[in-house]
């Protein structure tokens, strides 16, 4: 049989003489302690462990009741399999190809800071990727008092009525995430009064819909996802207008920045910051905390997008990857296309986008030719089928065009191109 169950489970529910299992295999690992860990592995002849290192550790911070901030003593995180996997050298193989953000923006962060470039993205067919956003909403902090940040609470609860009152947005999921339990409990008591009001948005908090509105905090949203995230700092300036504390809960904590990683990957088409904070407010000097630091570059990023990061650019990155790519550019842009090359922002590009006329912010089609990034892929799926199903998911139209056949023919290459982006584009946009 298949079984999906929990460490616990297993030990609670599986005899002791249980027939050994095939295979056992951990998923969200990071989050699984050895000695949780020990008893499932016992019960298989292999094992194969799936975890990420850089999101959450397991960690008792808020089973104790504790909120985003406690000045006194924290517990640690405690060890997870994962780690002690990594630590004993088993054999590794990492998984590089992301695929759940539908715009590269929502993973250039993480994918700088994090996983230093390794990512393979793939780039959206808009000219102007901003699906990372920042809303200064100015409220006050209650540091020592609630511990909520009742303006930004306000900001989302409008920001969710709205969303889900328009008809053109409700078919986007939605979830919240927050940086203590504390703002979570005063967002959901917020929208239960809204619920209240208006009976119209019951329908999109119903346990029965696969992918209901979800409100969670930093240490419990890992493994969740939504179309549309929307994320309370909650931290900001208190009441008195003193200086700005550089305390901010578990960011605080060694290993901080693993749950801003966690917070900051959970949306699929767009991330809005909620914000009482801005990123010079922050003071680097006054700690030395690395999730404090990541805060303030991502504040950053979320404000000015990706030219906030000193790797990455802005739209199209790099040059044309070969003569071929050149050829083709400049003789498309003859019949009066723009072109931009090598769209993206990680390993993974395409060679050239053609710009929408009757759109300039978006892509009218994408063009592969078979040059450095198609001859990067590993194998023949990769290279002819899984690439270009992605992309064609994320709405990008895909041309390819064989060096060997602009070889032969390249004025006849060239007219097939223009002709089929004419058909794209529809006679009446054609100027």
């Amino acid at each position: 049989p298949c079984l999906l169950m929990s460490p616990l489970s297993i030990a609670q529910y599986l005899p002791v003489e249980q027939q050994s299992f095939d295979m056992v295999i951990f998923d969200e690992a990071s989050q699984i302690t050895v000695w949780d860990a020990i008893g499932a592995i016992a019960r298989g002849r292999q094992t194969i462990v799936v975890g990420d290192p850089r999101q959450l550790p397991p960690t008792s911070f808020f089973s104790s009741g504790q909120g985003a901030e406690d000045d006194g003593e924290q517990e640690e995180d405690l060890e997870s399999i994962l780690d002690e996997m990594l630590g004993a050298n088993m054999p590794t193989i990492n998984l590089s190809w992301h695929y759940r953000s539908r715009h590269e923006s929502l993973i250039t962060f993480s994918n700088h800071r994090y996983y230093k470039g390794g990512l393979v993205t793939f780039p959206s067919p808009v000219t102007q990727d901003a699906a990372v956003s920042l809303q200064f909403v100015g409220g006050i902090y209650e540091r020592g008092g609630s511990q909520t940040n009742r303006a930004e609470a306000d900001a989302i609860v409008a920001e969710i009525e709205r969303r889900l009152l328009d008809a053109n947005a409700s078919s986007q999921t939605l979830g919240v995430v927050t940086f203590n339990q504390k703002q979570q409990a005063l967002i959901l008591d917020l929208l239960d009064a809204a619920r209240r009001r208006n009976g119209e948005l019951d329908r999109f908090f119903a346990e029965d819909l696969i992918e209901p509105v979800f409100v969670k905090n930093l240490e419990s949203v890992q493994g969740d996802e939504r179309d549309v995230i929307l994320f309370s700092t909650t931290f900001g300036p208190d009441a008195s207008g003193a200086r700005l504390s550089m305390n901010f809960g578990p960011l605080n904590k060694s290993g901080g920045e693993r749950r801003l990683n966690v917070a900051i990957t959970r949306a699929r088409a767009e991330l809005k910051v909620f914000s009482s904070l801005r990123a010079e407010q922050i003071d680097l000097s006054r700690t030395a905390a690395i999730g404090v630091r990541d805060l303030k570059h991502f504040l950053e990023f979320a404000e000015k997008g990706v030219r906030a990061l000193s790797e990455a650019v802005f739209g199209s990155q790099g040059d044309f990857e070969s003569p071929l790519e050149a050829a083709v550019a400049r003789d498309l842009r003859d019949k009066g296309w723009i072109l931009h090359p090598q769209v993206g922002v990680s390993r993974f590009r395409v060679d050239l986008g053609v710009v929408d006329p009757a759109a300039p912010g978006r892509y009218l089609a994408g063009i592969e030719c078979d040059g450095a990034t198609y001859h990067r892929s590993a194998t023949a799926r990769d290279r002819d089928l899984v690439r270009e199903s992605v992309l064609r998911g994320l709405g990008w139209r895909i041309l390819r065009l064989w060096s060997t056949d602009y070889w032969l023919d390249p004025e006849g290459s060239i007219n097939k191109l223009d002709q089929s982006l004419r058909a794209l584009a529809g006679p009446e946009k054609i100027q």
